[in-house]
């Protein structure tokens, strides 16, 4: 099982660019036209729009996690990415945590905490419950082998 970021971390700035382009053609529009509302429309176009998506392409590089039939692979992506690879026997708890809106489109953030005290908080994922699921269950299966 693995999980990569969702396609939803780029609703934000998607929201934001249809919002101001339609204040900029609602300006443009009215007779006289608003002028400084169009400028104040195209800067935040222009700038803060690209900006939105560089920073969620940033984001969601190279963040994911992996469950695999031996160990759990996590990495956390962004501008400081840490890469851990670990046995489920130390895998201390897996939690999910999803709005209304991401558990309609399969996203949400996991939340995967080590016995040796490490967190790990993954936001916008895709198939959360899937991959706290697998976790839980591959865990279990360790701790029953090592019971044993």
């Amino acid at each position: 099982m693995r999980s990569e970021r969702h396609w939803s971390i780029y609703l934000p700035a998607l929201s934001i660019s249809i919002l101001w382009a339609g204040i900029l053609f609602w300006a443009d529009s009215r007779e006289p036209p608003l002028e400084t509302l169009k400028l104040l429309a195209l800067v935040v176009e222009i700038i803060a729009v690209p900006t939105l998506y560089l920073w969620a392409f940033f984001r969601a590089r190279g963040a994911e996690v992996a469950v695999t039939s031996d160990a759990v692979t996590i990495s956390t992506g962004g501008r400081q990415p840490e890469l851990v690879r670990t046995d489920f026997t130390s895998v201390g708890d897996v939690r999910v945590a999803q709005s209304y809106l991401q558990k309609l489109l399969g996203a949400g953030q996991i939340r995967i905490e080590l016995v040796d005290g490490r967190q790990f908080v993954l936001d916008d994922m895709s198939a959360p419950n899937l991959v706290a699921a697998a976790l839980m269950q591959d865990r279990a299966t360790a701790d029953e082998v090592s019971a044993v």
